[in-house]
Order: structure tokens, then sequence, then C-alpha cells
């Protein structure tokens, strides 16, 4: 399944990324969205911040482009079903991808991301996730990186504020 190397790598840097999370996590609030999808929410945002933070990184001369390509293909499927669980929750009607308000949601997730500080400390430990990741297509850890990288998913601080 992994190699000894690969697997340490990948724990040291999904610890570094968890004490991170844990130090700049805003206090845990009550979930407005069911398990399955908040999951799927996750998942969706962790594509969106690799996205981003690559576009970013590029910018400053650290190029991680090709290894985030690597990543979204070798998790193609678990990110498409998580974009199409998304777009029934917000009210799209399973054929028309730009019906209900996936598109909004997704601009606004893109957008959250988008001024964010980068350093080549944060593209080098975001890199050798998504190479991991690339190497490995197993949704279980795909998810596992996703959940800890994503403490609250935006859909459902905004799903909470709605309810209010």
């Amino acid at each position: 399944m992994w190699s000894q190397p690969m697997s340490r790598r990948l724990s040291r840097a999904i610890a570094t990324l968890a004490l991170f999370s844990l130090v700049m996590a805003a206090p845990a609030q009550a979930a407005c969205i069911d398990r399955q999808t908040a999951t799927a929410a996750r998942i969706h945002q962790f594509e969106t911040m690799m996205m981003v933070v690559s576009l970013r990184c590029n910018r400053i001369g650290y190029d991680m482009r090709g290894t985030y390509e690597g990543m979204v293909t070798a998790h193609q499927a678990p990110f498409g079903q998580a974009a199409t669980r998304l777009r029934h929750f917000l009210g799209g009607d399973g054929i028309d991808p730009h019906s209900g308000g996936f598109d909004r949601y997704a601009t606004i997730l893109g957008n959250s991301y988008g001024g964010g500080a980068t350093s080549f400390a944060t593209c080098q430990t975001l890199d050798q996730v998504a190479g991991e990741l690339a190497k490995v297509p197993d949704v279980r850890l795909l998810a596992q990186v996703a959940e800890t990288l994503i403490a609250r998913p935006k859909l459902d601080e905004m799903a909470c504020a709605a309810e209010n």
C-alpha cells in the first residue's frame, strides 16, 4: 500500500497542518448540515483551497500546479462526487450544473482563499501533501486530510447563518 518513507512524510505533513489548523481554528460550533454533506463540503473546499494555493504559490515563484493536477487526477471520482452532492444540497436539478446556488457558493469559496498570505514554507508543505495524495488515490486518506485541514466547512457556516 504505502511505502514507509512516504507514509512517514505524509504523517508528518498532516501532523504539521493539523497543529497549524488547531492554532488557527475558530471555536467549534454546532453543525447545521448533515455528516455526509459536511464531508463532501470539506473535500470540495480542500480541492478549492489547493487550487487557489497552487496559483498563489506560482505567483511567488513556487510552481506546484503539476503536483496539484496530479492530486486532482488521482482523486477525480471523489472530487466529482463531492461537487455533485453539493449541487443537490444547494438546490441544483442534477441536470444543469449551473442550476441552484453551487456556482455562487464555489465563487465565495474561491474568493475566501484568494487573498491569503503565501510563503515558500506553506507552498512546500501543501505541495508535499498534494504529492502524497497524488500517489495514494484512497478516498479515506483524502477525507482524512480534508478533515484535518478544513475543521469546519464554509458551507456549514453559511447554513448556520441562514438558520439564524
